[in-house]
């Protein structure tokens, strides 16, 4: 059966066009008792940000389950494994579970056996659907009515091949969506559509794109900061890490001048569970068949381990005692830890207390009133790629964005200049 596509920029409420659509074949179509809406995403802030919407829809209310794809993935493999085994359709990392999940699905009767319990399936942020992911997806679609959102623009991994997606998209009853309804605000709106281009971004109302000495550059952005009112959000591009690190320690103490008297501010830096999971894995050292006593024994020292690290030592023990399951190798350890982190991020309300640190990549699907952008040199990727992640920081804000370069040359070169010329939009 064809599937609904909803196409749009950030902001351009793809979303709320999708629920629209959704209740509209709910009421049409009526569900059994059993049945529910099953909602898809790739990250879980998509996932949350998913399931609010909708509890907060009375007709939706209580009928969709909200998963991100690798656990959808990992619950159909572990329920058709004994087929599983006989298609040689193994788990391991994120992309082969998906890829295991597709070979499953592309059979009849395990398709039919999810369309039973999901007659309709929701999709967000599919641009990020690489082709394992995609596999899933379009094998469900000859069995559930899908639902899809997506803008391509918004894939920020360049080694995602996008094109087997859009090829797909464009086979569905596709509703383009233009207007903006995160922000009125002219400065944003221009900025977005021009990177969409490829053309430089202005300045304009809400937006303002800057270089500040380095000796002035923490009191101006610790200022900006403090002078903001409502919800505020520090977003970095990969490679700013580091700089964010340490603007973090000096505005933690406050910056005092002649010009400036700013309080103490506290940057919470939110891990990324990858991140995480490298770091225990680091701390345990070598493993290879090494017994759950052994390893518990490893993990009990480090320090500053991750909220989530109690229940995979929980996990190790329930496994000896119930299942017998007494050593482990390094594969199995690293997919228990990231399915453990990853499930403490969807369920957890743990949220470092503070004003949100985050990469571009964590804050998408994220809202603020106010963001400030670090951008540092070496940002690494094409033009288009860096276009795509200030595109994707810019769009986060609904009330005003700033941009702060850490060296004057930045403004030459891209995402703030590019080789191609083009004729900017006007607001």
């Amino acid at each position: 059966m064809p599937f609904r596509g909803f196409e749009g920029p950030a902001g351009s409420g793809k979303t709320y066009r999708l629920m629209e659509a959704v209740a509209q074949r709910l009421q049409n179509e009526p569900f059994l008792p059993h049945q529910k809406i099953l909602s898809l995403t790739f990250m879980h802030g998509s996932r949350r940000r998913l399931d609010a919407e909708f509890r907060g829809n009375p007709v939706l209310r209580g009928k969709a389950v909200a998963m991100t794809i690798d656990s959808f993935a990992q619950n159909v493999w572990h329920r058709w494994r004994t087929l599983a085994g006989s298609l040689n359709a193994e788990i391991g990392d994120f992309n082969q579970t998906c890829d295991a999940c597709g070979q499953l699905l592309e059979q009849p009767a395990v398709a039919r056996w999810v369309a039973r319990s999901y007659p309709v399936i929701v999709v967000d942020e599919a641009q990020e659907l690489a082709a394992p992911r995609l596999r899933m997806i379009s094998a469900l679609a000859g069995h559930s009515a899908i639902f899809v959102a997506a803008d391509e623009f918004q894939c920020l991994d360049e080694t995602v091949d996008t094109a087997p997606f859009v090829n797909w998209f464009a086979t569905g009853e596709i509703t383009p969506l233009n207007q903006i309804h995160r922000t009125n605000q002219a400065g944003l709106l221009t900025a977005g559509a021009n990177l969409r281009q490829l053309i430089a971004p202005a300045p304009g109302a809400g937006l303002q794109i800057r270089y500040e000495f380095p000796n002035m550059a923490p009191f101006r952005i610790g200022s900006a900061i403090a002078a903001a009112h409502g919800t505020v959000a520090v977003l970095y591009p990969p490679g700013g890490g580091a700089w964010a690190q340490s603007l973090a320690q000096r505005l933690s103490l406050g910056l005092h001048s002649a010009q400036f008297n700013i309080p103490p501010i506290i940057l919470a830096h939110e891990a990324r569970a990858g991140d995480e999971v490298n770091t225990m894995m680091a701390a345990l050292g070598a493993i290879n068949n090494t017994g759950f006593l052994e390893l518990l024994g490893r993990m009990a020292p480090v320090e500053n381990q991750p909220l989530w690290m109690p229940r995979v030592q929980a996990s190790l023990r329930a496994s000896a005692n119930r299942l017998g399951k007494t050593n482990w190798s390094a594969d199995e350890i690293r997919m228990l830890m990231e399915r453990t982190a990853a499930n403490h991020r969807a369920y957890s309300g743990d949220r470092p207390r503070g004003i949100p640190l985050l990469s571009i990549h964590q804050a998408k699907n994220r809202q603020f009133d106010h963001v400030i952008i670090l951008w540092p040199p070496g940002v690494p990727g094409s033009e288009e790629l860096k276009a795509r992640l200030l595109y994707n920081g810019i769009t986060r804000a609904r009330r005003s964005c700033k941009v702060f370069v850490r060296t004057q040359a930045l403004l030459n070169e891209a995402p703030f200049v590019f080789t191609q010329p083009a004729v900017a939009v006007t607001a």
